[in-house]
């Protein structure tokens, strides 16, 4: 058997890839491609069989999918307000700001209510993965800025 090194960084990488992948899958299937919490991801990631089983049912009795809607005929209204040259976009603008803050605001219900249903253990390493998760994404960063520097951008 060949014994294999990754470098930590090339191990982080990829974990944090697969992660969103699947945490993406399994949490917001069937919802538009919207992101969810990330404390939400890493309480997935945690989360017994049981719990992801419900994870369906919790999002069909909310009002995630209509008020996801109302952001995207806000949205229309307000380009088609810009594109017929209105002099005054604050009551459009105002209007999606509304319309996300109650998108942002069932998302964080979801989150809660997963989260919530976890073990001290469980919600203990969903915190820790949260943390690990956030730290590579800024070295990720920092080595993408790194690069573009080298590349003299």
């Amino acid at each position: 058997m060949v014994s294999r090194k990754f470098s930590p960084f090339i191990a982080a990488v990829a974990g944090a890839a697969i992660f969103a992948v699947t945490g993406y899958a399994q949490a917001f299937a069937g919802h538009g491609g919207h992101h969810g919490s990330s404390a939400l991801g890493a309480c997935m990631a945690a989360a017994p069989k049981s719990v992801k089983t419900g994870l369906r049912s919790t999002f069909k009795s909310s009002s995630l999918r209509t008020d996801e809607k109302a952001v995207h005929a806000a949205k229309q209204a307000l380009d088609q307000a810009i594109l017929a040259k209105s002099t005054s976009l604050t009551a459009d603008e105002a209007a999606v700001s509304a319309a996300q803050l109650k998108v942002i605001q069932d998302r964080d219900v979801i989150a809660q209510n997963v989260c919530g249903q976890l073990s001290q253990t469980q919600l203990s390493a969903a915190s820790t993965l949260y943390t690990d998760l956030q730290s590579n994404r800024q070295a990720v960063r920092g080595y993408f800025q790194s690069a573009r520097a080298a590349a003299g951008e």
